[in-house]
């Protein structure tokens, strides 16, 4: 349970919090603002895995051993890197056409932009937990 709200929390801040607005809003446009941005959410993944191998016991916090990570866990950022890049790339175009024209919300089977954001979420929420589980369980 500690490992799946500390992924949400971390998704959470990767994808939300530390992406810029000239990311959210050029990704869909601009194959450099897409890296950017997938660059900077996997490298927040990276530190925290290296700040949980390192300082965990230090801090009083979940030791890598406890959470089951090992070194060869820094696979993970490289993987969700991969995915968040072909994920973002797909949805954000919808995304931003959804919005071109004007269609926010609709009814399965048609989607608004809202429903593609929160499908992006989904399938982000899938890839870590499923690169989770492969690599560390």
């Amino acid at each position: 349970m500690l490992v799946a709200f500390i992924i949400i929390v971390i998704h959470w801040i990767a994808d939300f919090v530390l992406q810029t607005e000239d990311m959210a809003m050029n990704k869909s446009k601009s194959f450099k603002a897409l890296i950017k941005h997938t660059f900077v959410y996997s490298l927040c993944w990276y530190l925290v895995l290296f700040g949980f191998s390192v300082w965990g016991n230090h801090f009083g916090g979940p030791t890598s051993k406890e959470l089951g990570w090992s070194s060869w866990m820094m696979l993970f950022p490289l993987i969700t890197f991969v995915f968040h890049t072909v994920t973002d790339y797909v949805t954000s175009r919808i995304t931003s056409k959804k919005f071109e024209n004007k269609q926010y919300y609709a009814v399965f089977p048609k989607l608004g932009a809202f429903s593609v954001i929160g499908l992006d979420q989904v399938l982000h929420y899938a890839q870590l937990f499923l690169t989770y589980h492969l690599l560390c369980l």
